[in-house]
């Protein structure tokens, strides 16, 4: 499969790619130079970064929606 390099380095990946890569419009791609090729791969977004930090944690210490929900409710009621 080949692509062309367009005006300001632009390229298209093919529709088949993004389709089994779940890519879509302003996703992020890492760009590196590997030897005399060049490696694209997709990047989360730091929100999946952090929401899946998150849940490791969580997970560990046993926290639940159901008790972060409660949490919230007694904070909002103490707050003026």
């Amino acid at each position: 499969m080949t692509t062309r390099l367009r005006d300001k380095g632009q390229i298209t990946i093919p529709a088949s790619i993004r389709q089994r890569l779940r890519l879509s419009k302003d996703d992020f791609l890492s760009v590196a130079k590997v030897g005399n090729a060049i490696l694209l791969s997709p990047q989360p977004s730091i929100f999946e970064t952090v929401a899946g930090k998150f849940s490791t944690q969580a997970k560990k210490e046993s926290i639940t929606l159901d008790s972060l929900l409660k949490d919230l409710k007694k904070l909002r009621q103490k707050s003026p």
